[in-house]
């Protein structure tokens, strides 16, 4: 029994360093995003996860990223800088996943009901975790080639480990996802509609932008602290979190509410 448990332990940690702003990111992300949808778009999103809420499905992509058939997505997460990026056999550069994934598939549910009820199902799930992603510096413009690795007192990072959690626990530690979404969701309708605007290309080149810029900020030393690192870059952090809902909220809109 106790070998089971540790196992279970042991993925469960696994899985959840792989992720994108951790749960409580993620989770606090479709909070907000849900708070928007429209009554309309809401119900129709929920016929198609068992009545659900979005919160439920935050992670999903991360739990389920290396078992088939969703193995395939295990590189929709993470993008890479322009001297990284990736080729396919012909030498030719393979265009960013996770923003191209997520253009595609509101492509393919702009009409949703001519799909099936799971091929609804999975993209919902895709959209409501991937949307926090293309938000979230160093998964975006992520430079592989470089020393990516940080210390915080006695342990070493990884740089995308510390932005996948570490910045948010440093201040939310206690803070439950439904809390933080409540404490971050304060702008004003019209900040909102001017998050909301534009496309989602303009969206990820934001974060392309913001990924230089917090790895730029890291300390010369590499030893990172709440006062030389995460309070300067904590502000981002929360912000990248509301933007993604309000953003998120307003796709799901644009498909559902109809």
């Amino acid at each position: 029994m106790k070998r089971v448990f540790l196992t279970a332990l042991l993925a469960m940690t696994l899985a959840s360093s792989a992720m994108a702003w951790d749960g409580r990111g993620h989770s606090a992300i479709a909070y907000i995003a849900e708070k928007y949808l429209t009554s309309r778009a809401k119900a129709n999103i929920e016929s198609y996860i068992g009545g659900r809420s979005i919160v439920y499905y935050a992670s999903w992509m991360d739990f389920n990223r290396t078992d088939p058939p969703f193995d395939i997505t295990r590189d929709w997460h993470v993008d890479y800088w322009t001297d990284d990026m990736r080729t396919d056999s012909n030498g030719n550069p393979v265009p960013p996943y996770s923003v191209t994934q997520v253009k595609r598939i509101v492509s393919e549910m702009s009409d949703f009901r001519s799909l099936s009820d799971s091929l609804v199902n999975v993209n919902i799930k895709f959209l409501v975790h991937l949307m926090g992603d293309i938000h979230c510096p160093v998964h975006i413009d992520f430079p592989t080639s470089r020393p990516m690795r940080v210390k915080e007192g006695k342990k070493t990072l990884k740089v995308h480990a510390m932005w996948d959690g570490r910045i948010i626990d440093s201040k939310h530690n206690n803070t439950s996802p439904s809390l933080l979404a409540q404490n971050l969701d304060i702008y004003t309708k019209e900040q909102i509609a001017a998050t909301q605007s534009g496309t989602l290309d303009d969206w990820y080149q934001e974060t392309v932008v913001l990924s230089k810029t917090v790895i730029e900020m890291i300390p010369e030393s590499k030893q990172v602290t709440y006062s030389n690192y995460f309070n300067k870059v904590i502000g981002i952090a929360e912000e990248r979190i509301t933007v993604a809902g309000y953003r998120l909220a307003a796709i799901l809109n644009s498909i559902f509410d109809k």
